[in-house]
């Protein structure tokens, strides 16, 4: 049983992770900016966005891009988990650690133990969302 699904959105939908993957270049807010580093991605002509949403016990991860799924990998990867002021300071704006993705992360799921089982299927999942893209 597959424990992923990709669904198609008729606009870009914004993870929590989206604002700290996609560093936003030209405006001051990142809702109102139109470019981004790296790029977000692009419809799939006359499918849409597409979503990557993987079941995990505990909850469900959403992903908007790619490139997202790669820095949850890198992240949750680490044995020893990166503190959320580390990661926040990647940033030059003011946001501060409690806004980051990993803090409001549910606690259930960042043990090692919890996230030795969830990578590979995070992984697999990402096998599929790059098919997606083509």
């Amino acid at each position: 049983m597959k424990k992923w699904r990709i669904e198609y959105r008729t606009c870009f939908t914004a993870t929590p992770m989206s604002f700290w993957v996609h560093k936003h270049l030209d405006h001051e807010v990142w809702l109102y900016a139109s470019e981004f580093e790296p790029p977000l991605p692009k419809p799939i002509p006359c499918k849409g966005y597409p979503f990557l949403i993987v079941s995990v016990p505990g909850t469900e991860l959403m992903f908007a891009s790619v490139e997202e799924v790669e820095h949850f990998l890198e992240v949750m990867g680490q044995k020893n988990l990166p503190t959320t002021y580390r990661l926040s300071l990647q940033r030059i704006d003011n946001h501060g650690p409690n806004s980051h993705w990993l803090s409001r992360l549910p606690a259930a799921l960042k043990p090692w133990s919890k996230r030795v089982r969830m990578m590979p299927v995070v992984e697999k999942a990402l096998v599929a969302f790059r098919k997606e893209w083509g």
